[in-house]
C-alpha cells in the first residue's frame, strides 16, 4: 500500500472521509474494496476544528499547536488506515488532514473532480466536528459526485459489487442513477436490477402517470425507462416492478436478491421531489443494511 500525504484530491479518486468511530471504519473498508473493484486511487480525509463552545463551557484552556495537531492526527490516520485496510500493494492509498468542519472539507474536495464520496452513517462528534450522521445528510445534499453512505458491511467482510439495485421511476433524477449503476456494472461486470415501486396490482403511481401512454404495461415503461442499459449493451439485467412504497419496496428487493449496493437519485418523482434530498434517499441512507449510492442531481448551468 503506497499511503502518502496529499494536499489535493487526483482526478477520478474515491474520497472517503473517516473518524475514530465504528461506522468510520466499517466506510474505509468498504472504500478501500470499491476502489480495488473500480481501478480508483483512494483518498482517505479526517477533518478537525476547535470545538466552538470550548472557551464558553470552561474558561481559558490552553489548545494543542495547530501545526502540532495537524502532524498528530496525520501519523494517528496513516496508522489507521494501515490496520483497518492492512497491505494493499493494488491500491493507490493517500491521506489528508485538514482544519474545518467534515462537510465542507470533503465538499471541497469532491469538487475537484472526485469519481466517489464513501462516508458512515453515524460518526463521532466533540473534537472530531460534526457528527458524521450529520456529514452524510450534508454531503447527499451538496455534493457534486455520488455519495456512498455505509452502515454495515456483509457478514464475511468481503467487498463485492456483483449485484447493485437501482431504483427508477422515470425522472431525470432516476435516469442519473440508472447511469451512473450502468458505469459501476461496466468497470465490475456487476446485475443491474431495476426497480419500480408500484401500487396493488402493478398500477403506476400518480407522479407516473403523466408518464404512461394508454395500453402499455408498466414493466414495458420500466424496459423503456431501462433504455441506458440497453445503449450500453447491458442486456443481463433485471427489471422488477415491487408493490409498495418506494421507500421499502427498493430494499425488499436488494435484501432478496443479494444486492451489494442500492443506487438512487436524489430526488425522484411526486411531491416530495421539490425537497433537496428526497424522501426516499433519506430513508435509504437512514435504514439501509446495505450501503447506498445517492447520485446527485445534474449541475445547473
Amino acid at each position: 500500500m503506497a499511503t502518502e500525504l496529499r494536499t489535493s484530491t487526483a482526478s477520478g479518486a474515491m474520497l472517503v472521509g473517516v473518524d475514530t468511530s465504528t461506522c468510520s471504519r466499517l466506510a474505509l473498508q468498504w472504500a478501500a474494496g470499491a476502489a480495488r473493484h473500480l481501478g480508483v486511487p483512494l483518498h482517505v480525509v479526517e477533518a478537525w476544528q476547535y470545538p466552538s463552545d470550548t472557551v464558553v463551557r470552561i474558561g481559558r484552556v490552553e489548545l494543542p499547536d495547530p501545526a502540532h495537531a495537524d502532524a498528530m492526527l496525520n501519523k494517528h490516520l496513516t496508522q489507521l488506515v494501515a490496520e483497518t485496510i492492512g497491505d494493499a500493494p493494488d491500491l493507490d492509498v493517500t491521506v489528508e488532514v485538514i482544519r474545518g468542519p467534515t462537510s465542507s472539507a470533503l465538499l471541497n474536495l469532491a469538487a475537484g473532480h472526485a469519481s466517489m464520496v464513501v462516508v458512515g452513517s453515524r460518526g463521532m462528534g466533540g473534537f472530531r466536528g460534526l457528527r458524521l450522521g450529520s456529514v452524510s445528510r450534508q454531503l447527499c445534499e451538496h455534493a457534486p459526485c455520488p455519495v456512498t453512505v455505509v452502515r454495515h458491511l456483509p457478514r464475511d467482510g468481503q467487498i463485492r459489487l456483483d449485484t447493485i439495485a437501482v431504483g427508477v421511476d422515470g425522472s431525470a433524477h432516476a435516469t442519473r442513477a440508472l447511469v451512473q449503476a450502468a458505469y459501476l456494472a461496466e468497470r465490475t461486470g456487476a446485475r443491474i436490477i431495476a426497480v419500480h415501486a408500484a401500487a396493488p396490482g402493478g398500477i403506476p403511481d400518480a407522479s407516473v402517470q403523466p408518464l404512461a401512454t394508454s395500453g402499455r404495461s408498466l414493466p414495458d415503461l420500466l424496459e423503456e425507462w431501462c433504455a441506458p442499459l440497453h445503449t450500453r449493451g447491458l442486456e443481463e439485467h433485471e427489471s422488477v416492478v415491487a408493490e409498495g412504497d418506494a421507500r421499502t419496496a427498493l430494499l425488499d428487493v436488494a435484501e432478496e436478491r443479494g444486492a451489494d449496493l442500492v443506487v438512487v437519485g436524489s430526488r425522484g418523482l411526486g411531491p416530495v421531489s421539490k425537497l433537496v434530498l428526497g424522501s426516499v434517499a433519506s430513508s435509504l441512507i437512514q435504514h439501509s443494511q446495505i450501503p447506498v449510492m445517492v447520485v446527485p442531481r445534474a449541475p445547473e448551468h
